[in-house]
């Protein structure tokens, strides 16, 4: 490679270019009358060299660093082999090629949002092999103190929860599942001062965080009749001042808090194990940027608090000299032991282990002498009483000392449910650890070289392996192993601090520069993508699965092919296929490792290109071998023609993207002769998966912002009389439009639809007899809206026509009634206003308050105006024109009423503000 290094700069120009033009446009594949065909829409020819120009400029930056300077003139590394990495990025070109990607579907999924996550693997890359050049350094950090450095570490774990925290909190997402069940709880300790949760319930307390109704979770009632929760109560004792004092987003912070205190004591424990801050560095970030972390630290489970008692606990049992000496800290040890099982009885085992292991850890005398040891007692007493108080708890409560007591005769753990559980919590496509963050692997490996160091590390890795396999043992024996409606990995988030150590251990073990280290990264890399991905993508909506043994990312990834048939899915309960699976990703993940630890390259810029092809070429082994496997279902089973939404269309530009290459064979268009390919298509039986709003033949279609032709086949057997067909956009609220038919048998009827903004729930709404009738719903953009012109709004969740003015509402809790909707009290909301087409006149609306006064301020782009409403006045206010077809108008109101002020039948509780109608046309 030597006598070629002068050339790599110019190929990796002219790859980065070639990688970044192709990333800018979009890979579909339509259904056409010739079969399925694929496409893609490009920019222009002079983007790719304006791409190119950029991926030459950055390789003269990274020779500017590279220039000779002093001492290190003669030393100084070739450029051709720091720019190896970039060189990587021609994976990206891959899916764009003839034929292949056609004979191997999967390839395709290169072409789609995976290519971020490919650039973030080749940017860490091209940084680390800077890095270990020195060209790239941070003598700043290198002079702080460890306890500097351990302050910024929490600091960091606090700012990264944050950063996810903000992004999906105070969405559908979160507070979901189980985490208002505790926040209830713990109200009703602060409000109440007792445990009985019903009155709490029905006074609807709940609706401080969480907008839908929600039931008690309970199985059995107490001993004395009253309603508990069947969830642990450590966590709401926990949390009731902080409530009290914070509210919801008070505990988020106190548990965000939590979670860079338990981050900074596992980084302290690796630095003191090892004496190596890089190793525990790399390790943290690991840990502490990966999904099955990260989004567990701001959710209201006791996961990060029994973390945090976990890493107290194991921290100061194995801090031999290093910790104070005296009883003080073996009593904080038996405390953080006796806090897990009253945070989750799932953790009881856990404690007890942990509990051993820092028993072990006491300091030795004469047998005799054991006994009398104030540290044994120091130890000792806190667990032990706190294990009194825990079953006498249930059995005031329930009347019975058993932790089972709550759940009454209703039993979910079962050790049988370890052929699932336990494998399914490390590796299914759902919930597993590793499927969300391969980075993990490395704890494997580097339990094995603590094992081989011998020593104190031999020992820590047992420990280590016991504390975390009573973890994995306990939750993966329950029946929903997975957690519920959770982040993944959840059930074991608890323990993942105790994996850095070993992940810091196989880091240090592997040579600077050396294909191992650079493979260490690129896991990690892809971890932390995998994480954003999981964060920033879809409204954080790929974090929520629906237990039927698909990932949801993988189908993001690549909705036009079973990728989910790649990786095990232990949800599915068919062990056999999914434990198969697992030993050939085990093996062939390996064997990768196996020959990148044979390589015995050191320059890191070779390390890295050898990393990121080995990687490559295991997932492609992966794919093409999966298939051959005993009971494997069939590798291609997606129906094209079945989609509720095309890649493509989502990212129509003609302007942005005017170059269009169809695969038929491949020619070249302009992006206007694509639109005729374009269709969606629904047919009975063709959709399986449920809506959240019924529609015909589950027939939900993601449509952006165009003018559609919709064409309605009928079969034989039609109704007799005229039969309502209604048009439904928004997962939410009445139809937007109905008509009446009366079809003839083997009819087409066709209606034009026009979508002013993007909605991503458009379907059809019929009785019975009209869903039977209908042999297929095509639907055929005429004139679509470029992806740049296209109005910015919030998702559409419910719509209504009013006097011809469609209104496209965006918030859950605002329901469109027949003559108009009531808008919710001390609260901003945004409604998109859509007039006719041709319509000159202004929309009027007419606004009336409840039985509070209150103050209405209406904006839309640069116009703005305030009302003063009293109960019993209406007031009208003209919009100001539309633009690009919509007013995009901002709802304000400081204040509100419950509807049962005036009406004590009602059931609504919601806060309502003012009320809205749009007022008929003059």
């Amino acid at each position: 490679m030597s006598s070629l290094a002068f050339l790599w700069p110019l190929v990796a120009c002219v790859v980065t270019g070639a990688s970044l033009y192709v990333t800018r446009g979009v890979l579909d594949q339509v259904v056409t009358s010739q079969g399925v065909v694929r496409l893609a829409f490009l920019p222009p020819w002079q983007a790719w060299i304006g791409f190119t120009g950029f991926a030459a400029l950055l390789i003269i930056g990274i020779d500017h660093l590279n220039a000779p300077r002093g001492t290190t003139a003669g030393r100084r590394p070739r450029l051709g082999h720091l720019v190896l990495p970039l060189v990587g990025a021609w994976v990206l070109l891959v899916p764009y090629l003839p034929v292949v990607p056609d004979r191997v579907p999967v390839l395709q999924i290169l072409g789609g949002p995976l290519r971020n996550v490919v650039w973030l693997v080749i940017g860490g890359q091209l940084v680390w092999v800077l890095w270990q050049a020195r060209l790239l350094t941070a003598r700043w950090i290198e002079r702080w103190s460890l306890r500097q450095a351990a302050a910024a570490i929490g600091v960091c774990t606090a700012l990264l929860s944050a950063g996810a925290a903000s992004r999906l909190t105070g969405t559908a997402l979160f507070p979901a599942g189980d985490e208002p069940h505790y926040l209830v709880i713990a109200q009703s300790l602060w409000r109440d001062g007792d445990l009985k949760i019903e009155n709490n319930h029905t006074r609807g307390d709940y609706h401080e965080y969480y907008a839908p109704d929600l039931d008690p979770h309970y199985l059995t009632r107490g001993a004395d009749g009253e309603i508990y929760s069947i969830h642990p109560v450590g966590l709401p004792v926990l949390l009731a001042p902080v409530y009290a004092a914070g509210g919801y987003y008070g505990v988020v912070a106190i548990l965000i808090t939590m979670a860079g205190l338990a981050a900074t004591l596992a980084w302290w424990w690796m630095v003191g194990a090892l004496n190596s801050t890089g190793a525990a560095t790399f390790a943290w970030a690991a840990v502490a940027a990966s999904a099955p972390f990260l989004l567990n630290t701001f959710t209201v489970y006791p996961e990060i608090v029994a973390g945090l008692a976990v890493m107290v606990a194991l921290v100061l049992a194995v801090g031999g000299h290093r910790s104070r000496p005296g009883v003080g800290r073996w009593v904080a040890i038996g405390v953080a032991c006796a806090v897990l099982p009253w945070l989750s009885t799932k953790y009881a085992p856990l404690s007890a282990v942990l509990w051993l292991v820092a028993l072990a850890r006491l300091p030795k005398k004469e047998p005799a002498s054991f006994l009398r040891n104030p540290k044994v007692w120091a130890l000792a007493a806190p667990y032990g009483l706190a294990l009194v108080a825990w079953f006498s708890f249930f059995y005031a409560y329930w009347g019975s000392p058993w932790p089972q007591a709550p759940y009454g005769s209703l039993t979910q753990t079962t050790p049988g449910n370890l052929i699932f559980g336990g494998p399914g919590l490390l590796f299914d496509q759902e919930y597993g650890l590793l499927a969300f963050a391969p980075v993990y692997a490395l704890a494997a490996t580097g339990l094995v070289a603590m094992w081989r160091l011998g020593g104190d590390l031999r020992r820590q890795a047992i420990e280590i392996a016991l504390i975390f396999g009573a973890l994995l043992a306990t939750v993966g024996a329950f029946g929903i192993w997975w957690g519920g409606t959770s982040a993944p990995a959840r059930p074991i988030a608890s323990g993942l601090l105790l994996l850095s150590l070993p992940i810091a251990t196989a880091f240090r073990a592997a040579p600077a520069g050396s294909p191992r280290r650079a493979a260490q990264h690129l896991l990690l890399w892809v971890s932390i993508g995998v994480a954003l991905t999981l964060t920033l993508a879809q409204d954080g909506l790929l974090i929520n699965n629906d237990r039927d043994g698909t990932s949801a990312l993988l189908a993001w990834w690549l909705p036009r092919w079973d990728t989910w048939t790649l990786v095990p899915s232990f949800v599915r309960r068919d062990a056999t296929v999914a434990l198969l699976q697992t030993s050939l990703w085990l093996g062939v993940g390996g064997a990768a490792g196996w020959l990148l630890a044979r390589l015995r390259n050191t320059r890191p810029g070779t390390s890295a290109l050898s990393a990121i092809s080995v990687f490559g070429g295991a997932l492609l082994m992966l794919a093409l071998t999966m298939r051959w496997l005993p009971g494997h279902p069939t590798a291609l089973r997606t129906d094209l023609r079945a989609r509720s939404r095309l890649a493509a269309l989502d990212a129509y530009d003609a302007r942005a993207l005017p170059v269009a290459l169809v695969y038929d064979p491949l020619r070249k268009a302009r992006a206007s002769d694509a639109i005729p390919l374009f269709r969606l298509e629904v047919e009975p039986g063709s959709r399986t998966d449920r809506q959240p709003l019924r529609v015909i033949d589950n027939g939900r279609f993601s449509l952006p912002a165009a003018e559609y032709d919709v064409e309605v086949t009928f079969g034989d057997h039609v109704p007799a009389q005229p039969t309502p067909l209604s048009l439904q956009v928004g997962r939410a609220g009445p139809p937007l439009d109905t008509w009446m038919l009366q079809p003839r048998p083997g009819e087409r009827w066709h209606t034009s639809l026009h979508l002013p903004v993007d909605a991503s729930f458009v379907g059809f709404r019929g009785p019975a007899e009209m869903e039977r009738s209908i042999g297929a719903i095509t639907i055929s953009p005429t004139a679509v809206i470029d992806a740049g012109a296209r109005p910015r709004v919030p998702t559409v969740i419910s719509s209504a026509r009013y006097e011809g003015v469609d209104v496209y509402l965006h918030d859950e809790l605002v329901y469109p009634e027949p003559a108009g909707f009531w808008t919710l009290g001390g609260r901003t909301l945004m409604a998109t206003v859509a007039p006719p087409l041709g319509r000159t006149s202004p929309v009027v609306l007419t606004v009336r308050c409840g039985s509070q006064a209150n103050r209405l301020t209406l904006s839309a782009h640069d116009w703005q105006q305030t009302l003063d409403l009293t109960p019993g006045r209406l007031m009208s206010v003209a919009l100001p024109p539309a633009v690009g077809g919509v007013i995009a108008l901002t709802i304000s109101t400081e204040n509100g009423f419950f509807p049962g002020e005036l009406d004590p039948a009602s059931r609504d509780r919601r806060f309502l503000g003012v009320w809205i109608e749009v007022t008929k046309e003059p």
